[in-house]
């Protein structure tokens, strides 16, 4: 169910970026659900290479070049989803960026906002309990 709802906030950001983004030129929510999955696939097999041939120059600019490589890679999902037939379309390098940018931050609001959080192992309000084995 967690992951359904991160491709809909994902589509909703894309929504967002299409309204506000010149460049970025969106379709039918369900089309733009359909783009999410495209940028999602995108994200984990492109974006990865991209993220791991590029992690010394990423390390060096304290993460900045991950934002270029967002950009790229939400470039390249509107070019794949406007050759699939879909109405989805990003004109140019700047408009990717901009667009990823803008989908990020609402879809990771959106998460923020509706999604549980998850427990990282820290401190919790109630005490450890310690397991003494007795030799």
């Amino acid at each position: 169910m967690t992951t359904l709802l991160r491709f809909i906030f994902s589509a909703l950001g894309l929504l967002v970026a299409a309204a506000f983004v010149p460049g970025v030129h969106g379709g039918p929510f369900l089309e733009l659900l359909v783009v999410a999955i495209i940028l999602g696939a995108l994200n984990a097999t492109l974006g990865l290479l991209l993220r791991f041939v590029t992690y010394i120059p990423n390390f060096c600019t304290f993460g900045c070049l991950g934002l270029f490589i967002n950009g790229l890679v939400f470039w390249a999902a509107g070019a794949l989803s406007s050759n699939l037939g879909l109405h989805f379309r990003v004109d140019g390098f700047w408009a990717g960026f901009w667009g990823a940018l803008v989908s990020s931050m609402v879809a990771g609001f959106l998460g923020w906002m509706f999604l549980p959080k998850k427990d990282k192992g820290g401190r919790d309000d109630e005490p450890r309990k310690v397991k003494v084995i007795n030799p």
